[in-house]
């Protein structure tokens, strides 16, 4: 019960202020400082992958050279991303994803509407990147899910977990190549159920996670969603790698 939680939330802060997980400041489980020192990618971006390219002369619209080559992203739309895996941003995110800050969730999806804000109110469904079983059962929540519903809840979205499944454990993405990120995930991703899809046809889905670097997994779950009809999905992650595939915690 939402009222319930934020009622116990704000009592809770007031005998025991909370800290921001980066600075650690008393008053705010992320700070407005720390906050503001999350930027977005460089531009200009890809108008498809939205990764950083050089800024040179392409023809409109901007593409990077594998998105250019349809080497990238063959079931998406797009994908947009939040903020650099970088500084503040990657300290956050971490203290979500391993140290069971789950209140981080609130003021990092603040970031997120940004990047899909002239698109986002005509979203129909917002489904987070579901974990393997396993892995969720480990950590005791998946920080995908966490991130969407807090952005739901800002911008008065619907949010479906019961629509998609990872059905099998993937390898953690970080050391692979771009190949070998796109064959981990292939085929990892399916509906829960044939009535599923009917809750896809003909709606335009947000797909969310927390961190994106090629977008193999973005793209690997937004598969199943386009064999069942939906009219357009979306990718929409709070942060991406600025130098390269080392740098994320297990990104997709």
């Amino acid at each position: 019960m939402p009222g319930m939680s934020e009622g116990l939330n704000r009592l809770l802060d007031a005998v025991y202020p909370p800290r921001c997980v980066v600075c650690q400041r008393v008053g705010a489980v992320v700070c407005a400082d720390c906050l503001s020192r999350m930027h977005p990618p460089d531009a200009p971006t890809c108008a498809h992958c939205g990764a950083t390219i050089p800024d040179t002369d392409y023809p409109a619209p901007r593409l990077c050279p594998n998105c250019s080559a349809g080497r990238n992203l063959t079931h998406l739309d797009g994908v947009r991303v939040a903020t650099d895996y970088a500084g503040a941003a990657r300290t956050a995110l971490l203290a979500l994803k391993f140290a069971g800050q789950r209140r981080v969730a609130e003021p990092l999806a603040t970031l997120m509407v940004a990047p899909f804000e002239c698109d986002i109110r005509s979203v129909d469904l917002v489904i987070p990147v579901p974990l393997h079983p396993s892995h969720q059962r480990e950590r005791g929540y998946n920080q995908a899910e966490l991130l969407a519903r807090a952005l739901a809840r800002t911008e008065g979205l619907r949010v479906r977990t019961d629509i998609l499944e990872r059905t099998r454990a993937t390898e953690a993405q970080t050391r692979l190549s771009r190949e070998d990120r796109r064959r981990n995930v292939a085929g990892a991703f399916a509906l829960t159920s044939p009535g599923a899809a009917a809750a896809v046809m003909g709606n335009r889905i947000l797909l969310g996670d927390d961190v994106t670097t090629t977008g193999s997994t973005l793209d690997a779950a937004a598969e199943p969603l386009r064999a069942a009809g939906a009219a357009s999905v979306w990718g929409l992650a709070f942060a991406r790698p600025s130098r390269g595939d080392s740098d994320a915690d297990n990104a997709s």
